[in-house]
């Protein structure tokens, strides 16, 4: 069982690597710039050469830092993202369990306290703000996706992903979209990414919360970002299309939601913060409230 879940880990970060490969290369063509093509055969070993360079740098500290928080903060991110694959059964089963959406709900909202406390950690102005951020969006947008895991549990009657993967929902194609169109909004505002992406603005916060990291600390937090974006798309996939139309079906969605992610930061600009929080609790909020009435009451 072990050799079988290092399998796994190590499959998941070989997909992180294919991931930000494919993100260099998509924004490559969107921004019309050569993306990596020298390192490998076309670039393909550059993601592998980066991640070696990144591990080998030194892992600094300085006096004002919260030591514990700020070392143990990469180490529970990284964890919870792989721990979160775990409780999803499609083909490649790891676990068939009863409550395993209740559970990744669990470990998702678990997550909020590693970027609290690496800006925290970190001891520095924009590394805090940053943490700040992240509370007030991450746990904004946690609400509206409870709320929309919430919905489908009570339409699959089920709190086990596997449930969710034979009985996909398919609620008609306007219903379909909208839920699909809003859950694909709050998704990317969960991972942080763009047109979501406050938690890191560059522009304001030089880096954000993770401003302060270096080497191998900087690297985890780095691997737990991508690797929570694949799980999100296959749960996205779980969700509403299944095993409907076959598994290839399903792993070639997975991989379409991927690279859909890492392209939106190459078409759209980041958003206010302001804008941010409004939508959702006057945009999302009110309109899964709407949903879960209407199911309730039809």
């Amino acid at each position: 069982m072990f050799f079988f879940f290092l399998i796994v880990v190590l499959v998941l970060l070989l997909l992180v690597a294919m991931l930000v490969l494919l993100e260099r290369n998509i924004l490559g063509v969107d921004q019309l710039r050569k993306g990596p093509n020298i390192t490998g055969w076309y670039g393909i070993l550059q993601t592998v050469s980066d991640g070696i360079k990144l591990i080998l740098k030194v892992f600094l500290f300085t006096p004002g830092m919260r030591f514990f928080f700020f070392f143990l903060s990469p180490l529970i991110g990284l964890f919870l993202s792989l721990f979160n694959w775990f409780f999803v059964s499609v083909s490649f089963v790891i676990s068939s369990m009863e409550m395993t959406v209740v559970l990744t709900l669990f470990v998702g909202s678990m997550m909020v306290y590693t970027v609290v406390w690496a800006g925290w950690g970190s001891n520095s102005a924009y590394s805090v703000i940053g943490s700040i951020r992240a509370v007030a969006q991450m746990i904004s947008y946690e609400v509206v996706l409870g709320l929309f895991v919430f919905f489908f549990i009570y339409n699959f009657s089920s709190y086990s992903w596997e449930s969710f993967f034979f009985s996909n929902y398919m609620g008609g194609f306007f219903f379909f979209f909208l839920l699909f169109f809003m859950w694909v909004v709050v998704m990317m505002a969960e991972l942080n990414r763009t047109p979501f992406d406050l938690v890191e603005g560059e522009s304001e916060l030089v880096g954000g919360f993770n401003v302060e990291y270096s080497g191998s600390g900087f690297t985890l937090l780095f691997l737990s970002e991508y690797v929570n974006i694949w799980f999100m798309c296959a749960i996205s996939v779980i969700i509403f299309f299944g095993f409907f139309f076959g598994f290839f079906f399903s792993f070639f969605m997975v991989f379409f939601l991927g690279i859909f992610v890492v392209h939106i930061r190459g078409l759209l600009p980041r958003y206010k913060f302001f804008d941010l929080i409004v939508l959702t609790w006057k945009v999302f909020l009110p309109l899964i409230l709407f949903f879960l009435v209407f199911s309730f009451c039809f």
